[in-house]
């Protein structure tokens, strides 16, 4: 008679006896696991009384937060990723260049008096020649396209 194949061998277990209990000494040795008697956890005493601080939620840190979201938005038939931070940044832009003064106005004092370096490439001109040259297109009014 053939032999059957027998099944692969077990892992030995090794079998753990009773664990012992630690009662606390109080003798006052202490070491490794038996911390000193004035230390130890009172019963019905956290580790942790005040427990973790909440997450700070100021209106600046939400507006931030929010401004540097992602969004989608189609310019001249093409998708583009931009941050809303950046949304806003080209909306300002754009606005300031049809001609709204109160977009002019908020990208100048957001730019400030040092946005124009002095070893910068650009030409520098004064807020009142800007102003100025504003208020002379607004009062003839916006040039008409294609009629001469």
């Amino acid at each position: 008679m053939a032999k059957q194949p027998s099944s692969p061998p077990r892992k030995a277990v090794r079998k753990r006896g009773p664990v012992a209990k630690r009662k606390p000494d109080a003798g006052g040795a202490t070491g490794p696991g038996n911390p000193p008697m004035d230390t130890r956890f009172k019963p019905g005493q956290s580790g942790n009384p005040a427990g973790r601080p909440r997450k700070e939620r100021s209106l600046l840190k939400l507006v931030e937060a929010e401004l540097d979201a992602e969004m989608q938005l189609t310019e001249n038939g093409e998708q583009l990723r931009l941050t809303k931070r950046e949304a806003l940044a080209k909306r300002m832009v754009h606005d300031a260049l049809k001609g709204d003064a109160r977009a002019i106005a908020a990208l100048l004092k957001l730019l400030g008096p040092d946005s124009g370096a002095a070893g910068s490439e650009h030409a520098q001109v004064p807020l009142e020649a800007v102003l100025g040259f504003l208020e002379r297109n607004r009062a003839s009014g916006p040039a008409k396209k294609g009629k001469n």
